[in-house]
C-alpha cells in the first residue's frame, strides 16, 4: 500500500510503498523503483545469546535484557539513564511533555506512584497505560534497529507468549506499529530520532482522543495508530494481564 507521495517541483514527486520502497516518477514521465533496504536481521538466537551475556556486542548504547527493558520503561521520565541518548540537548522527556502540553501530572512515576491513574480527562488513558504503550512502541522499534524488523516481529510474538489474548492483542499492535516508525525512519535514524518519532504518535493519538465529542468517548483507541488503553470490562476496570 502506497503513502501519501511528496512532491519535488521541477524534479517529479517520490511515492513511498509501505514496506519501505520507493518509486520516483520523473516530469517525462519515466519511473524509477527503489527497493526497500537490506536490513541485517541477525535472528532470535543472537537476540536471545546477546540477552545471556553482560556485554554483548552491539551497535546501539542501550542496556540490553531486563535491565535494558526497564529502561527503555523508564526512559520517558526526566533523569532516567537514558535521557542523555534519547533526549539530547535538553530536549524534554515524554513525561515532561504530557503535563506541559496535556496536562498530565508533572513528575508522574507510571508504575508506583500516587498520580499514575491521574489524566486529564477521564476517557483519556492513564499514565501507566501510556508507558506500556510507549514501551513496546520503542523498544520494538530499537529492537529492529539493532536486530531486523522481522526479528523484532518475532522477539515481541514470543515474549506475548501465555499473555491473555487481549492484552497480547494490544501488544503486538503496538510491537508492529514501533517496527513499522523504525522502517519509516530508515536503517540510518539515531535511537533519539526514533524515540521522537515514538513519542509524537502517542501524542497524535491522544489529539484524536481529545476531538472525540462526547458521545463518542470511550476507552478504545481509533482503528489506526497504536492502541493506548489496556482491556477493560463492561464496568471500565482494567483486565487482568495473566
Amino acid at each position: 500500500m502506497d503513502r501519501p507521495a511528496v512532491n519535488l517541483g521541477a524534479g517529479g514527486f517520490v511515492s513511498y510503498m509501505e514496506d519501505g520502497g520507493v518509486t520516483v516518477f520523473f516530469e517525462d514521465g519515466s519511473a524509477a523503483l527503489e527497493q526497500s533496504p537490506e536490513y541485517d536481521e541477525k535472528g532470535v538466537l543472537r537476540f536471545l545469546s546477546d540477552h545471556m551475556f553482560t556485554d554483548p556486542e552491539k551497535d546501539i548504547p542501550l542496556p540490553v535484557g531486563a535491565e535494558g527493558q526497564e529502561a527503555i520503561s523508564r526512559s520517558g521520565q526526566a533523569g532516567s539513564e537514558l535521557q542523555d541518548v534519547l533526549y539530547p540537548e535538553g530536549a524534554p522527556p515524554f513525561y515532561d511533555q504530557l503535563a506541559s502540553e496535556y496536562g498530565y501530572p508533572e513528575g508522574v512515576d507510571p508504575l508506583a506512584g500516587p498520580t499514575r491513574f491521574d489524566r486529564p480527562r477521564k476517557d483519556l488513558p492513564t499514565p501507566q497505560e501510556l508507558r506500556d504503550t510507549r514501551q513496546h512502541m520503542l523498544g520494538s522499534a530499537l529492537a529492529a534497529m539493532e536486530y531486523g524488523p522481522e526479528t523484532a516481529m518475532r522477539i515481541g510474538n514470543i515474549n506475548e507468549f501465555g499473555a491473555n489474548r487481549l492484552h497480547a492483542a494490544m501488544d503486538k499492535r503496538n510491537n508492529a506499529f514501533g517496527v513499522s516508525l523504525f522502517k519509516k525512519a530508515g536503517i540510518n535514524a539515531t535511537p533519539a530520532q526514533i524515540t521522537q518519532m515514538v513519542d509524537s504518535a502517542i501524542f497524535e493519538q491522544l489529539n484524536t482522543i481529545l476531538g472525540r465529542s462526547e458521545s463518542e468517548r470511550q476507552f478504545k483507541s481509533p482503528d489506526t495508530g497504536p492502541d493506548v488503553y489496556f482491556p477493560r470490562d463492561e464496568r471500565g476496570y482494567f483486565i487482568r494481564e495473566h
